[in-house]
């Protein structure tokens, strides 16, 4: 198993409250230079076969759930915008006891303090200084530690002139976040802090452990870092020392997020080929992370292609990036890792099961053995899957992902592993070019059920280069 020794490092804190800032007029919202990553995964020499083919899954309208079906509720949006057909609203947001509720997207961040029936619009570009690096950007990730009652926001920044990436990590307790949203307290990363002082850094996630918040980005030129900070560290506000591993070891997870909600470790994986996963861990208590293969069924990995009624192909983006990025990930109840990515149509090295459509495979890892316990491909011929993301409630696992096909244009959907159903709300009116790209289930404590954090999209009525955005959060489960 190889492994590698984290390097560390420390960084002070500032705070800001007020919203004092004015907002620059210069940057489009959400624009930044194309990255180029190579995310093609290799076909196994050695494939092997899928066990069982489940039914294929449905996806539903809420209004039609029956007895003991998932039931969407809080379900509402923030603001709307309108963008060309190749935006991307990046959704992520994360939910708390407190009734909090954080929701972002590409161009902004809104929150509500009474369970998503009314919204506030935190705009990074007036919250924060937007001196720092190139400006903010883009990206953003929204995550709360329900152990230390802090929201966490990553805030990814635009390069500086030496093309060297940037992004802020900024906290607050969801008691503060009632009183007032506008005060974080904040740190600031750029790449060369990671050794890379000319590269660009893109496509973040968050997750945490009992002790650590776990963060990744990819660097371009390099590969994918993971850092973590204490919690307690995070909370008191102070100087943080952070710990980081080598982007060069993680070549083979461009794209990944973090594996959700685990106890006792950092988590996260990528494919060695169609047939292999590539696991890593970085327990707790060692400042030592390492990784290694797990066997899994042969997936499909041809071009994703999936055109909606007006014809427009909503998987365009996803074919160069993410790809087949391993972007759902959670901790099961039985402590098992479960694992989701996109797969393409097709066979996979021209055997087994011909798959009409991208669709979502999903595995459940046993970390003692290192072996797959479960493998359930989603799957429909009539539209594709994509863009899974998991998380834990009680004994169940939860998935959002998008969907769309001929009849149906691009949406998302949310459910509960096992149903081999996912339901929405509003249907979309217009299939978007640019659907990533990623979207975000969570846990929603004050319910016990789930969060999710995803968009629908609805036709311009005058013009069709057009679309209509509408990012929403809504909480669903076992009535």
């Amino acid at each position: 198993m190889p492994e590698n020794r984290a390097r560390v490092a420390t960084r002070e804190s500032a705070y800001i409250e007020g919203e004092p800032f004015p907002k620059p007029h210069a940057r489009r919202l959400g624009q930044r230079k194309k990255l180029k990553r190579d995310v093609e995964v290799p076909l196994s020499d050695e494939p092997r076969e899928l066990r069982e083919l489940p039914d294929p899954a449905k996806v539903a309208r809420a209004d039609d759930a029956g007895d003991g079906d998932v039931r969407i509720s809080d379900y509402g949006g923030p603001s709307t915008i309108t963008r060309g057909l190749d935006g991307a609203a990046d959704m992520s947001g994360s939910d708390s006891e407190n009734d909090v509720v954080m929701v972002s997207y590409n161009w902004g961040c809104d929150v509500s303090t009474d369970g998503g029936a009314t919204w506030k619009l935190l705009s990074p570009y007036t919250v924060f200084p937007n001196t720092f690096a190139g400006g903010f950007c883009c990206d953003q990730v929204v995550i709360h530690v329900p152990e230390f009652d802090l929201f966490v926001w990553f805030l990814q920044y635009g390069a500086d002139a030496a093309g060297q990436g940037a992004f802020r990590i900024a906290v607050a307790t969801s008691d503060s976040v009632l009183k007032d949203p506008t005060a974080w307290t904040y740190w600031d990363f750029v790449a060369g802090d990671f050794g890379w002082p000319t590269s660009d850094m893109d496509y973040p996630d968050l997750s945490y452990s009992n002790r650590y918040l776990y963060a990744s980005t990819d660097v371009m030129g390099s590969g994918r870092v993971t850092m973590r900070i204490q919690l307690e560290e995070l909370r008191a506000g102070g100087t943080i020392n952070f710990e980081y591993t080598d982007p060069e070891d993680g070549k083979n997870v461009w794209g990944a997020h973090l594996v959700q909600q685990t106890t006792d470790m950092g988590l996260w994986a990528g494919h060695q080929d169609n047939s292999n996963l590539l696991l890593y861990r970085w327990p707790d208590g060692s400042g030592t992370y390492s990784w290694n293969t797990v066997g899994v069924a042969a997936w499909p990995n041809g071009t994703m292609s999936c055109a909606g009624p007006d014809g427009t192909d909503w998987l365009t983006k996803l074919r160069d990036f993410p790809g087949n990025a391993v972007t759902g990930g959670v901790q099961t109840p039985n402590g098992d890792i479960a694992l989701a990515w996109t797969a393409s149509n097709g066979q996979a090295n021209g055997a087994g099961h011909d798959f009409k459509q991208s669709h979502v495979r999903y595995v459940e890892v046993n970390l003692g053995t290192n072996s797959v316990v479960r493998e359930i491909p989603v799957w429909n011929d009539d539209y594709a899957f994509a863009y899974p993301s998991l998380a834990r409630a009680g004994d169940h696992v939860g998935i959002v992902l998008g969907w769309g096909g001929a009849s149906d244009h691009s949406n998302c959907a949310m459910g509960i592993m096992g149903d081999f159903v996912v339901w929405f709300i509003d249907a979309s009116t217009r299939t978007t070019r640019r659907f990533g790209d990623y979207l975000t289930c969570r846990n929603a404590p004050r319910t016990g059920k789930f969060s999710a954090y995803a968009v629908w999209y609805e036709a311009h009525a005058t013009d069709t280069s057009k679309i209509i955005y509408h990012p929403y959060f809504a909480r669903f489960g076992r009535p």
